[in-house]
């Protein structure tokens, strides 16, 4: 029973997380564009990442900022894939 509990914990935490937290006095934007960020694992068992952060709205400095990154990635078990496990520079053994 506690076996069950602890692998019902367990499949729920990511293999890999990562938190961030930025406060800032003041954020001058020099080029305007698009930021992303991503976070994969592989084999990838999902992964997601989230942004709170203040929009810009055209402005060039952005005052008393606040950013929040939450990521996550979760590695899948390869023995679920339903494919060959080996290596692919692995020689095969001989018969």
């Amino acid at each position: 029973m506690l076996l069950l509990l602890l692998l019902q914990a367990s499949a729920a935490q990511p293999d890999i997380g990562l938190r961030a937290t930025v406060d800032a006095r003041s954020v001058r934007i020099e080029k305007k564009g698009e930021a992303e960020l991503t976070m994969s694992a592989s084999p990838d068992g999902g992964s997601q990442v989230k942004v709170e952060a203040p929009e810009a709205d055209g402005a060039r400095t952005l005052r008393d900022v606040h950013v929040t990154v939450d990521a996550e990635a979760r590695i899948a078990d390869p023995s679920s894939e339903g494919g060959d496990t080996k290596e692919e520079d692995e020689t095969p053994s001989p018969n």
